[in-house]
């Protein structure tokens, strides 16, 4: 049994998602949404263990909040602070962050490089710095995070460029970005719990990464169609970090896990 924590949560397809998943293993998988407002943290963690859960997903506004918590990390839970994908271990609580691996796992997917390429990031939260680790990781050239929040937006970029120095990370107001990005990665509410998307124009040889999804697609996703660029959506993505986070939980899927998420996604299209 595991689940989802955040505060919304009606909107997540996790629980569909789970039961797909269930589907294709034959095994009999219980997730739960749990919508917790942040103040109700504290209390609601410890009784998911008692009642035998094997972990949990973290989603808007816990990601930072619960990384704080745990005893152990993997690498980008502990660059970005930030963490979505948890287990109850033996120490304590154990974070991976899925955000990151499935972004890295679908470039990779998509034969897209991020090498060298300038990246654009909306958003300052757990999603942003989350895509900026990857970004990093997958040795972008420079990475910018057009936020809002500008003090949480020039942190992050001070925090990832101390974990990739070769790679720059800097704030900008959350306005179309100068010069020619050639990947754009949209982590914030906009296309799913707000209307709209970022302040961008997706073209030829560029790629757009939405962590929102819509039954139509979103704005975004929309734009980059419209405008030959190659797209990532949310909802491949969240697959992707639903199978990392099956894998991390319980050992399945045993086998090949890019051809378990390719017909998982293609089943939950079918009734999205």
């Amino acid at each position: 049994m595991a689940g989802l924590i955040g505060h919304p949560v009606a909107k997540s397809l996790s629980r569909d998602v789970f039961a797909v998943f269930a589907a294709l293993t034959g095994e009999d998988i219980v997730y739960e949404p749990v919508d917790c407002a942040p103040a109700e943290l504290a209390l609601t963690l410890p009784g998911l263990r008692a009642r035998g859960w094997a972990g949990f997903n973290v989603t808007t506004p816990h990601k930072s909040a619960v990384c704080r918590l745990l005893a152990m990390a993997d690498p980008a839970a502990a660059a970005c602070g930030s963490v979505n994908c948890v287990r109850f271990g033996r120490a304590g609580l154990e974070g991976l962050n899925t955000d990151a691996r499935a972004l890295l796992a679908a470039l990779d997917e998509a034969d897209f490089s991020a090498a060298g390429k300038d990246a654009a990031i909306f958003g300052s939260g757990g999603s942003a710095a989350s895509s900026g680790w990857a970004l990093g990781r997958s040795s972008a050239s420079a990475v910018t995070f057009h936020a809002r929040n500008q003090p949480a937006a020039a942190a992050l970029a001070a925090r990832l460029g101390s974990a990739f120095p070769k790679t720059v990370f800097t704030a900008a107001p959350f306005e179309k970005p100068a010069g020619a990005p050639a990947i754009f990665v949209n982590a914030t509410p906009l296309g799913m719990y707000a209307p709209g998307r970022p302040p961008c124009e997706p073209g030829p040889g560029t790629l757009c990464a939405d962590l929102a999804y819509a039954k139509d697609g979103t704005e975004l996703t929309r734009a980059a169609a419209a405008g030959g660029a190659a797209a990532i959506d949310g909802l491949s993505l969240l697959v992707w970090q639903a199978a990392l986070s099956l894998k991390y939980w319980t050992g399945l899927p045993s086998g090949d896990i890019v051809k378990f998420k390719q017909e998982a996604l293609a089943l939950l299209k079918k009734g999205f």
